[in-house]
């Protein structure tokens, strides 16, 4: 019912690849504060606060499966390429983190010199969590689109988001941009590795797998009512995003039990 095609190669290489040349670019240039510095200053022009707020939040693992819930009906692949891709995506995220400790721009920049929107972090700064989880999805999202004659115009669609997503860590004042396009390689890269898994292993294609994962997405979804993540001035956002993750979820245990 769900046809589950192996990865497109030249996809799962060449955006990762990208990131990464950036990446290294920028730590050659000892350019990263200066960066910074300039995204962050500039996106106070862009958009307001409570916009960028909502941005960043979507990028969080709560937002992200609230996000994907109404797709459980009918690509149930995508949700659980994400799963999978999950354990080895908060290793990359929060290992590195420990690993490394870098400092993030509150631990370093004077307080008023940049814009901070949200809770204020010190700590752990690479490589950023929401930019691996924003590019995990995008690469889940485009590496098992159904359709592979539309897998272009689909990805430019979902790079921008997940980019945009990627950028709001920079314009909240919570990641230097080392952090973000780090994060990012290594979330295009455990995407992959989810779609992979995925042909292999396709419990997605079951009713049980169904409702397995209609259920992670529904108590996440439920959780994101109660959960502090970070971002007051996008509460009602945080709330409605919430209600978008539960109704998907419960349409998907509603087909299971009529069909």
């Amino acid at each position: 019912m769900f046809p589950a095609e192996p990865v497109p190669r030249h996809w799962a290489v060449i955006p990762a690849a990208a990131l990464a040349v950036l990446a290294v670019g920028l730590a050659i240039a000892g350019s990263n504060q200066d960066v910074f510095l300039l995204i962050n200053g500039a996106s106070a022009n862009w958009l307001p606060p409570a916009l960028w707020s909502a941005i960043s939040l979507s990028g969080s693992v709560l937002g992200m499966i609230a996000l994907l819930a109404p797709t459980l009906k009918t690509q149930p692949r995508w949700l659980a390429s994400a799963l999978l891709a999950a354990p080895v995506g908060v290793l990359f995220s929060q290992g590195g983190k420990r690993a490394f400790d870098v400092m993030r721009p509150a631990g370093v920049l004077e307080p008023g010199s940049f814009q901070q929107i949200g809770q204020k972090l010190y700590v752990h700064s690479f490589p950023s969590g929401h930019a691996t989880t924003a590019f995990v999805v995008a690469a889940v999202l485009i590496l098992a689109w159904p359709r592979p004659e539309a897998r272009g115009k689909a990805a430019l669609t979902f790079l921008a988001i997940a980019s945009l997503i990627a950028l709001s860590r920079i314009a909240v004042g919570a990641h230097w941009p080392l952090d973000v396009l780090t994060g990012a390689a290594g979330g295009w890269i455990t995407g992959g590795l989810g779609v992979w898994l995925s042909s292999r292993l396709r419990f997605w294609q079951r009713p049980g797998g169904l409702r397995a994962m209609a259920a992670v997405a529904l108590a996440s979804s439920l959780a994101m009512i109660f959960v502090d993540l970070g971002y007051p001035q996008a509460r009602l956002y945080q709330i409605g995003l919430a209600a978008w993750g539960i109704g998907g979820a419960a349409a998907a245990l509603m087909q299971d039990r009529m069909s």
